[in-house]
């Protein structure tokens, strides 16, 4: 895996999810290059890209993942949940979480 030609092939894909942004707007809201992407597993290509040993690799790799393949739900999903008074966040497991007879340490 040449650095150089990564760093050409994510720059390219960058652009064609850019272009898609702009599409989007014909496309009820959503962006017709990251469904092709997602649909032939290519986030998951992005994503191992994110442990390359070049740092410029590596970043455009988590950039393009944080702006074009992230949603709301991801981050509601691993958000903690806010007390009644909306002070103090609540660390606890769900239940569903919890092993049959607590958890052995």
């Amino acid at each position: 895996m040449d650095p150089n030609i990564v760093q050409v092939a994510l720059s390219g894909l960058e652009n064609i999810l850019r272009l898609g942004e702009q599409d989007a707007k014909n496309h009820n809201g959503t962006n017709p290059y990251t469904v092709l992407i997602e649909e032939c597993y290519g986030v998951d290509k992005i994503e191992f890209l994110q442990s390359h040993q070049n740092r410029e690799i590596y970043q455009k790799a988590f950039d393009m993942t944080e702006r074009f393949f992230r949603t709301e739900e991801e981050d509601q999903a691993v958000a903690p949940q806010l007390d009644e008074n909306e002070t103090q966040f609540e660390f606890n497991a769900p239940a569903e979480n919890v092993p049959m007879g607590g958890f052995q340490f």
